[in-house]
């Protein structure tokens, strides 16, 4: 079986850049870890997306152990598709409008 290819939306993108930005404010070092967590998550829903529970109708959620995010994704035929990386503490399902 071939492995499916990961693509971010832009908006899930700013996010990432925004939270590591924020890091890094505080501490270079935390900002590695959270980017080094976050590119350990995609590797898991890559390589194995059904182990993420459901989340909405359409998408599934994978929860970072260190930090307060959450990668939003869908399954689609060829490819993974990540619709955000929420933070805990925002609104849940401010990004069910993306696709």
């Amino acid at each position: 079986m071939t492995q499916k290819q990961i693509r971010i939306q832009s908006e899930a993108q700013e996010e990432i850049n925004q939270a590591f930005d924020w890091y890094f404010e505080r501490s270079p070092a935390a900002a590695d870890a959270f980017l080094t967590e976050i590119g350990a998550s995609l590797s898991q829903i890559v390589s194995h997306p059904q182990h993420c529970p459901i989340y909405t109708k359409s998408t599934r959620r994978r929860v970072l152990s260190r930090f307060p995010y959450s990668v939003i994704f869908q399954e689609k035929d060829e490819t993974i598709l990540i619709v955000a990386v929420a933070h805990a503490k925002r609104r849940p399902g401010y990004w069910r409008g993306r696709n």
